[in-house]
């Protein structure tokens, strides 16, 4: 009898059952599929993912991947132009771009260098009960019994329907997704993660590993048909439609296929029953505009780690893991869905967008002295400012503005 089951072998499954096994839990993870498996998404993530890494002892293993450490932001908005280094919050001021595969493969040796077993193309057909309480997995000619199931296995997740983990919260789907990977597109001095506003589209673009570049465009999802053909609306049309970025990818080749999808439904579940809990984008998905989805899948591991039962399992450690996925994952789409919702700037604004990329330094000291600068203006006039300030620290993506004080 194993303490935890796995299903699916992503980055979520994987980090999870690396962190259970090193706890010295008695760890199996299946998948389906061979593993690692490719996965169709962006692969951006900061410094919660990389702190997370290092206690796994691991981030040396990623860097060793060749993915460059992206110490800088370099933001195109309609035009107007803002690089500068990312702020030391912590002590990861860095991102990665690594491609799922790449860090799954890393995950799973580590979980298997722990002692967790791994079973790859065994999927799981049923799990087993005992009344309430789900006791393991089965699958085609085999059984195994657990203390606890976790659900790794993304959006169309198999646990969660089998469960009955019923959906509480659900936004449909906002935006659509391309990505591709391209090779020999044209540098920026510095590594940068990098990302591009015009006309309602958002580029994510940055350098991965393998000397490969991912190139994301983000955009309404009624868009969606016209940018799949290959046609002039298409996604290497649009691309090569923004002066600068045709620049960049004038002696390029596009080295994959292009990968699309208008399923990217912003939902969570009930994250944890009688013996099961679903963890990643199997309990909440969103959209890849978040830049979440291997931070929150971390987040979702650490969450099992702190709060699995010595025993069994117990509603205070269902309740508490619910609470923290809450916490750090649900929370994060529910109050986030207004940032998906890019669009095209009003002709007016442009001149302040551009002002704000020109100035940063000027910006910098609006949002954080707004209160002192603007208090004394009358009520309308005050909340202009506020959202002015406020849209400048997102755009620099520096601290959240000071309010302005009404008294």
């Amino acid at each position: 009898m194993y303490d935890v089951i796995v299903v699916g072998g992503g980055v979520t499954g994987a980090a999870s059952a690396a962190l259970l096994a090193r706890q010295g839990l008695r760890v199996m993870l299946c998948d389906r599929t061979g593993l690692p498996a490719p996965a169709v998404s962006t692969h951006f993530f900061g410094p919660s993912v990389l702190s997370f890494l290092h206690g796994l002892g691991v981030l040396d293993e990623v860097l060793a991947t060749g993915a460059p450490p992206l110490r800088r932001w370099h933001l195109e908005v309609e035009g107007g132009y803002y690089g500068a280094p990312m702020l030391p919050r912590s002590p990861y001021h860095y991102n990665l771009c690594v491609r799922r595969e790449t860090l799954s493969a890393i995950l799973l040796r580590a979980a298997s260098r722990h002692g967790a077993e791994i079973r790859e193309r065994s999927p799981v057909r049923s799990l087993r009960r005992d009344g309430d309480q789900v006791t393991g997995v089965e699958g085609d000619g085999w059984s195994e019994k657990a203390r606890i199931v976790v659900g790794a296995d993304g959006r169309g997740s198999q646990v969660a329907r089998r469960t009955g983990a019923a959906t509480t919260f659900d936004a449909g789907v906002m935006r659509c997704t391309f990505h591709a990977y391209w090779e020999g597109v044209v540098p920026l001095p510095a590594p940068a993660l990098e990302l591009w506003h015009d006309g309602g589209h958002v580029l994510q673009v940055g350098p991965c590993d393998g000397g490969r570049w991912v190139v994301m465009l983000s955009a309404p999802i009624e868009q969606y048909d016209m940018l799949r053909s290959g046609a002039s609306t298409g996604y290497e049309a649009r691309l090569r439609a923004i002066p600068a970025m045709a620049d960049r990818l004038r002696g390029a080749r596009r080295v994959s296929p292009v990968y699309g999808s208008k399923t990217l439904r912003n939902f969570h579940r009930d994250p944890a029953g009688p013996g099961w809990r679903l963890a990643g984008d199997a309990y909440c998905h969103k959209d890849p505009l978040f830049g979440a989805g291997i931070a929150d899948g971390c987040a979702a591991a650490r969450a099992l780690a702190d709060t699995m039962p010595p025993d069994g399992d117990s509603r205070e450690a269902r309740e508490s893991y619910a609470a923290a996925l809450d916490d750090h994952v649900g929370q994060k789409v529910r109050t986030g869905l207004a940032g998906l919702r890019v669009d095209p700037p009003q002709p007016g604004q442009l001149a302040w967008i551009r002002g704000v990329l020109a100035h940063p330094g000027l910006a910098l000291e609006m949002a954080r002295r707004c209160s002192e600068l603007f208090a004394g203006l009358p009520e309308d006039r005050r909340a202009f400012w506020q959202r002015v300030a406020d849209g400048a620290a997102d755009i620099l993506d520096l601290p959240p503005a000071a309010r302005v004080d009404p008294s």
